[in-house]
Order: C-alpha cells, then structure tokens, then sequence
C-alpha cells in the first residue's frame, strides 16, 4: 500500500501544496528532456561534422598519395583542382609556377592541361600577385570590388578569390589561385585544406622542377658523351692516318737505311747480308723482351747502321784477307766512333746512334770504345752486341769457316754475365728455340 497521503483526506491547504510539488517535479522533468533533446542534437551535429572532417581527410589521404606519386605537370594539375573543386565547390584554381632562371612566374598551369589565356597572363604579371609573393602570406578577397590590381579576375567571372604562395625547402616555387563564383569566405575547415593544398603543391612542384632539371642534365650529359665519343671516332681515325703516315714514312727511313747499308756492304764482299741477319735477330730478341713496335722499328734501324762507320776505312784493312796486325786493328775499331759522328748528322738516326757507338762494349767493362759495363750499356746496344756477335761466328770468312748453330749458342750462352747481358742472352735463346729459321743452318 502506498505511502502517498489521499486527496480526499488532505486539508485544501495540503492539497495546494502538493500541487505545487507537483508542478515543480514535472518542470524539472520538462527542462531536463529539453536539455537532452538539445544534447542529442549537438551530438548529432558533432557526429555530422566529425564525419564530415573524416570524409575530408580520407579523400586529402587518397588526394596526397595521388600527388606524391604524380609526375608530370598536366597531371600534377589535375590533381590539385580536384579537392579545391569538389571539397571546396571553386569554381577554379590556376597555379603559376615560379622560374627561377628569370625570376619572375611562369605561365599557368590549369585543370586539364589547358593553355595560358591573356586575361591569367594578365593576373599573373598584376601587382596583386607581385604583392602575395612578396609577403609570403596567403590573401584572402571575400568580394571583389572595383580593384584595378584585379580586373583580370573579374572578368574571368571569379567573385572571391584565395591567393597562397607556394614554398618549399624555404625555396618560392609558385603562387596558387582559388576562385569562387560567388562572394565567398573560406571558414576554418576550408582554410586547412586550402593550407595542406599549398603545402603539397609546394612539394609536388619542386619536385617536378627536379625531375625536369634532372632530366635536362641527363640531355645534356648524354650530348656531351654523343660529342665526346664523336671527338674520340674522329681522334682515333686521325691517329690510325697519323700512324699509318709514319709506318710508311719509317718503312721508307728503313728501306732508305737498308739500301745504305747494303751498298756499304759491297766494300766488304765477305760479309754480304750481314746487316740483314742482324736485324733480324735483334728484333727477334726485342721481341722476346716485350717490346712494343716502336721499340722495335727504332732496333731494326740501329741494328741495320751499326756497322755503319766502316765507310770510314781504308780498304786494305777492310777488306784483308788474313788477321788484322794491331794498328789495323786499331784503325777498325775507330768505326764505332766513326758511326756515331755520321749518325749524329741526321735527326731521324738519333735513336741508332747508341747501336752504332756501344755494340762492342761488354757487359764486364772491357769492351770499346769507352769499357762501358753493364746498364751503362744502351740496351738497343747489348742486343746488338749479341746478334753480330752470333751472326759473325755462324759466317764464313776467308781465314775460317763458321761455326755450326750449336756450337755459336754455346758460345754464346757461355758468355753471358761477361761480354754479354745474361737477360738478353737468355731472350735470343728462347728466340731461337721457338723460330729455327734463326738458326743459319735450319736446324
């Protein structure tokens, strides 16, 4: 049974104020549902509003991604429009790029890839835009009224309009415009996203003037490598003509050096082909030893004119039958000295001088004209040394036969480390055993 006193027993005076409590219950019941009817709406309006800035920053996610990943320009351009246009319903946006070469921006850059009009080359050379960049600071027009610094954009029927400097790595890269078709004025949401627009536009260019710059350097380096390889065709193909010129103009010095030689070898009919053989082993043995072609041109001539100072003597010593008596011999031997000084006389027989001066000297010192040991011996010389040498005891002359190859080898071999260098006795041996045809007796 309920504890609540019955009207019917109440005093008119009790009943009164149990009205009145009544009445104050239910207007703090009523005030208390008003209250959450208003919290609801709020909350339903948060939810609205969260769900709006969710709807926002998912599509800025899927806009930057895009962005990050675009590479060219028209594209780039594309992509900066759209969340201007849907999100923010512009009527348009333009961005001018900055070129730093001519310090000044460069044509517009707008939705689709379309070309710069007069009235955007208008707005871009303004002192409006001259005036963003300079402050560095977005310019917000809610309405755009009777601004001469701003004709252009009313008569590209823009009505407000939202200018944001565009800068990255502290480096200006554009001015970026935002236009509407009505008077408008960007509220805190529109103005993030206007912000985080800029911020990736500033990026997106830069990177783009990189790519570009990057691109132009790789040109340019790939015409420089086309020129370059160009230059080395056309070097090569000198130096092959150069090259071929002085192989006819040494063949030519060599044939010339040979006719000599031999027209010299007709005072001594005992020693005909003389000069030949020696070449021939001297580059035999300058072949052994590594020698480059050069090397070699310059040992056939010295070998073929090292025996070029006997023009100098008498016949009667030159061409003696029997052993040379001791002023004869002396008188031979002056034919070194002799060579040289005729040698000396002519520029392109420099390099044989040594050949013709030092291929008697020995390796121990007691050789002539000078008893030059070892290394003080040109090397062109010590090979000289051991090719006439060889050729001498494998000839016939008219006080004794030659010597068979074997026993010339023998001697020779025997001799290095005193008249002769080991390293190129040791080179004509190897030279000899590998070509036979070395050998006077083909064996």
């Amino acid at each position: 049974m309920s504890d609540a006193p019955r009207p019917e027993t109440l005093s008119l005076e009790q009943q009164l104020a149990y009205a009145r409590d009544l009445r104050r219950v239910y207007d703090l019941e009523r005030a208390r549902r008003r209250e959450l009817e208003e919290a609801n709406r709020a909350l339903a309006a948060a939810n609205a509003e969260l769900d709006r800035r969710l709807y926002d920053l998912m599509a800025a996610q899927e806009w930057i991604l895009a962005v990050n990943s675009s590479r060219e320009l028209p594209a780039l351009m594309d992509l900066l429009a759209e969340p201007l246009l849907v999100l923010l319903h512009a009527q348009e946006s333009v961005v001018f790029p900055w070129d730093p070469a001519a310090r000044q921006l460069g044509h517009a850059l707008g939705l689709g890839g379309r070309p710069e009009t007069p009235l955007l080359a208008a707005l871009r050379a303004s002192p409006f835009s001259a005036g963003v960049l300079a402050a560095g600071q977005p310019r917000e027009i809610a309405a755009l009224e009777a601004d001469p610094d701003l004709d252009a954009a009313r008569q590209l029927g823009w009505r407000a309009l939202v200018a944001l400097p565009l800068v990255a790595r502290d480096e200006r890269v554009g001015l970026l415009y935002v236009a509407w078709s009505a008077p408008h004025t960007p509220d805190e949401r529109e103005r993030m996203l206007l912000d985080l627009v800029a911020q990736h536009a500033a990026v997106s260019l830069a990177n783009a003037r990189l790519l570009a710059e990057s691109a132009a350097r790789a040109e340019a380096l790939q015409r420089a490598e086309q020129q370059q390889l160009a230059y080395a065709r056309d070097l090569r193909r000198a130096f092959e003509r150069e090259r071929a010129r002085r192989s006819e103009v040494q063949a030519a010095y060599l044939a010339t050096v040979k006719v000599l030689a031999a027209a010299m070898e007709t005072r001594d009919p005992y020693t005909g082909g003389h000069v030949e053989r020696v070449a021939a082993y001297a580059v035999a043995i300058g072949r052994e030893l590594g020698w480059e072609s050069e090397r070699l041109a310059t040992l056939e001539m010295g070998a073929a004119l090292h025996d070029v100072g006997k023009i100098g003597i008498e016949d009667r010593v030159l061409r003696k039958p029997g052993r040379l008596e001791d002023e004869e011999w002396s008188q031979m031997r002056q034919h070194a000295r002799m060579g040289a000084r005729l040698l000396e006389q002519v520029p392109f027989l420099w390099a044989s001088v040594g050949c013709a001066l030092r291929h008697h000297e020995r390796f121990d010192g007691r050789g002539y004209p000078d008893g030059l040991r070892g290394a003080e011996i040109p090397l062109e010389a010590r090979v000289v040394a051991v090719a006439d040498t060889f050729d001498a005891m494998t000839t016939d002359r008219p006080y004794r036969r030659g010597l068979p190859a074997s026993v010339a080898l023998a001697e020779i071999e025997r001799c290095a480390g005193s008249q002769f260098d080991p390293e190129v006795v040791a080179a004509f041996l190897r030279a000899v055993r590998a070509d036979p045809t070395l050998r006077p007796d083909g064996a």
